[in-house]
């Protein structure tokens, strides 16, 4: 599902001759639209402040005072993020292994950063309470984004905390119809606008399950299902990318310290449960003195 920024969309919608007077504008502006009225953008652009009215519309907002702070939060968000690297195409045909291999690294490192600047700490706790509260977790998500829930139900499944993750796209129906209030449900979508799990959020919304979104910057519709948001690096277009090396990054952080923050709740009786299963549980030999801990699982 393509994802777009509000800036991509301005400049790919189709408007009427005046209507991209002003899009066009406001895209030049970018910062500076900020003390602007419709009557003043009227003004400079000889149109009407019903146009704005209608640019707003077309890109689903209410009007001008929705679209503006959302379209300023982008312009604050995309100027104050990432250095020079492209997360759609980060390396070159020209570069010797080693320099995309620092570049990748590098575009990891600058995805995780952006990724904390997303998190605000109220958003955060309301997410780990969910969890905590709810008796099963139920993981959402399509294509890539599945391996990254799975090894979030892996870690959860590990501290005694039930967990699941829905693996196959016809599924998605039947489980969030079997699913209650006493649940939760964490659903993966970079874009925010994948037709099969928002009519999966639209049933889980019928449930009264609580919904945590890991999703990009701005409006989506997946967004407006949810009872928390938690927002992920926003760098990459659908189809011109050479990976989701970010997105991707991103939501595996997020994950983490999601799982992190819970685990740290009951934090002894957690990790005295996670020891005591994989002293039951993983018998291997280790030939590697550095990670070789078998002195702590030995057997009386």
């Amino acid at each position: 599902m393509l994802v777009l920024l509000l800036q991509e969309k301005m400049k790919q919608r189709r408007f009427s001759p005046n209507e991209r007077i002003v899009v066009d504008f406001i895209l030049d502006k970018q910062e500076q639209i900020e003390p602007y009225s419709t009557k003043s953008i009227a003004g400079e652009t000889y149109t009407s402040p019903s146009v704005l009215i209608r640019i707003a519309k077309k890109l689903n907002f209410n009007g001008w005072n929705d679209f503006k702070p959302a379209f300023l939060e982008e312009v604050h968000y995309l100027q104050s993020s990432f250095s020079n690297l492209d997360a759609n195409k980060p390396f070159s045909s020209k570069d010797s292994p080693m320099t995309i291999a620092a570049k990748i690294t590098q575009l990891k490192i600058e995805s995780a950063n952006d990724t904390l600047s997303l998190l605000k700490h109220d958003t955060l706790r309301k997410a780990v309470r969910i969890l905590e509260d709810a008796n099963n977790v139920k993981v959402f998500g399509l294509y890539n984004t599945l391996f990254l829930g799975e090894e979030f139900v892996h870690k959860l499944k590990h501290i005694n905390k039930r967990a699941e993750i829905v693996m196959v796209s016809n599924a998605l129906y039947q489980e969030a119809t079997m699913m209650t209030s006493a649940e939760c449900a964490i659903c993966l979508s970079y874009s925010g606008e994948t037709g099969e799990l928002l009519d999966t959020c639209k049933i889980l919304r019928e449930n009264k399950v609580p919904i945590i979104a890991i999703t990009s910057i701005g409006e989506n519709s997946l967004s407006r299902f949810a009872d928390v948001i938690l927002r992920i690096s926003t760098r990459e277009t659908s189809y011109s990318k050479i990976g989701g090396f970010s997105s991707l990054e991103s939501i595996s952080l997020i994950l983490d310290i999601l799982y992190s923050n819970f685990f740290a709740i009951h934090f002894q009786e957690n990790y005295d449960y996670k020891i005591d299963l994989a002293r039951r549980t993983e018998h291997r030999q280790i030939q590697n003195q550095i990670v070789d801990d078998q002195a702590e699982f030995s057997f009386d």
